[in-house]
């Protein structure tokens, strides 16, 4: 990446997503509820990277206040993707498959308008201001640990690239400013990304799933001078609470206030009701989220 990528930027902080609609999800709806939480709680602009069909759906699906309400920049893109096809849950009892967009992400050190980004996913809720103390660091920041909403560790694939292997970087929210060590991360991850059987092989992480999370991991790795370090934030040590793809959303009391069921992987048919306020939260299960949209954003309407 050459200097000239150092430009005047629209906006000194901003939240990015990157939206690509498939057949079964869209990603749309849940940028738009993504980024009313946003606006309540970081009160940042918010850019959405997307490609021309998920546009024109958004025009046709969407009203044009909502879009403006919610959406300070849209950028279009033309990357192209592999397939990259994976298992989706909605509770342990529906799964299926579906296009996963996502082997792009990296190229956000370009299409940011802003000098510091938070790059979120589109099932990322924001309930709190805690994500802008990330404005202070120097460089790049991600979660390292993950506690799910009923108070379990993942599975340690997910901790792990596989056992005995290195710490797992989630790249579920990425913060990263203009430095030079940020430009070398993102080049880094755009190495890893480039040349991904290479180090599937060399890491012996699994599945021949596309995933972003290992791209970060191994480009973390390599950047630390391939051990562990310190060589980027990790949120202050805080983990990333999540409720996975098995887990549900049974009812929203307000924007605040989700009652949740937790899924016991160990047990499938064991499920606990978990209430959920006031902390961030990584919505795995993308199709339990679009339910509550509706209520989510009449509560935001009434405000």
């Amino acid at each position: 990446m050459s200097e000239n990528n150092l430009q005047l930027y629209e906006e000194h902080e901003g939240v990015c997503f990157f939206v690509y609609n498939n057949e079964h999800l869209d990603y749309v709806d849940l940028a738009i509820l993504a980024s009313r939480y946003v606006k309540e709680y970081l009160n940042l602009p918010v850019c959405i990277i997307t490609d021309a069909g998920t546009y024109e759906w958004m025009k046709q699906s969407q009203k044009d206040e909502v879009i403006n309400e919610c959406f300070d920049y849209i950028k279009l893109t033309d990357d192209e993707f592999k397939p990259n096809e994976r298992r989706h849950h909605d509770s342990p009892w529906t799964q299926f498959k579906a296009q996963f967009s996502n082997s792009n992400k990296h190229k956000i050190w370009e299409y940011s308008p802003f000098e510091k980004t938070l790059l979120l996913d589109t099932d990322y809720i924001v309930k709190n201001d805690f994500l802008l103390r990330s404005m202070s660091y120097e460089g790049v920041a991600m979660f390292d640990n993950a506690i799910s909403a009923r108070n379990d560790r993942p599975h340690i694939n997910e901790v792990l690239l596989y056992p005995g292997g290195i710490k797992m970087w989630w790249s579920t929210v990425v913060y990263f400013d203009r430095s030079e060590f940020s430009e070398m991360f993102f080049d880094t991850w755009a190495h890893v990304a480039d040349n991904y059987e290479f180090y599937q092989f060399l890491y012996n992480f699994p599945s021949k799933l596309f995933r972003t999370d290992y791209c970060v991991s191994i480009a973390v790795h390599i950047l630390n001078g391939m051990e562990e370090g310190d060589v980027i934030h990790n949120f202050d040590n805080q983990p990333m609470y999540y409720l996975s793809q098995k887990d549900d959303i049974v009812d929203v009391n307000n924007i605040q206030d989700w009652i949740c069921l937790g899924n016991d992987t160990r047990e499938e048919w064991k499920n606990i009701l978990v209430k959920h306020k006031n902390l961030d939260l990584h919505v795995m299960n993308k199709r339990a989220l679009s339910r509550v949209k509706p209520k989510l954003m009449e509560f935001f309407d009434e405000q």
